[in-house]
């Protein structure tokens, strides 16, 4: 299960939601499909890519590549942890 991190701020700017770690005040960006993942915490990651699959229709092999890339980018930077 992945879950975002509580201290994390977070702010809509419309075209891009933007997540700032206040411990290191780093920013980090997240396009629509970044957005649409990051709303759908706390989840498992098969439920975040079975999301990708139903919304913009990837076949699986993308939508998991896809998750993958951005849990592990969003866990670099302590923005999610996993449970």
């Amino acid at each position: 299960m992945w879950s975002a991190v509580p201290d994390v701020l977070v702010t809509d700017l419309g075209d891009e939601l933007v997540l700032l770690d206040p411990a290191s005040s780093e920013m980090f960006s997240l396009n629509d499909t970044g957005r649409l993942l990051w709303q759908a915490l706390p989840a498992p990651e098969n439920d975040l890519i079975t999301l990708l699959e139903r919304e913009y229709g990837l076949p699986h092999e993308q939508a998991q590549a896809d998750v993958h890339t951005l849990l592990t980018s969003l866990e670099a930077r302590h923005l999610i942890t996993r449970s």
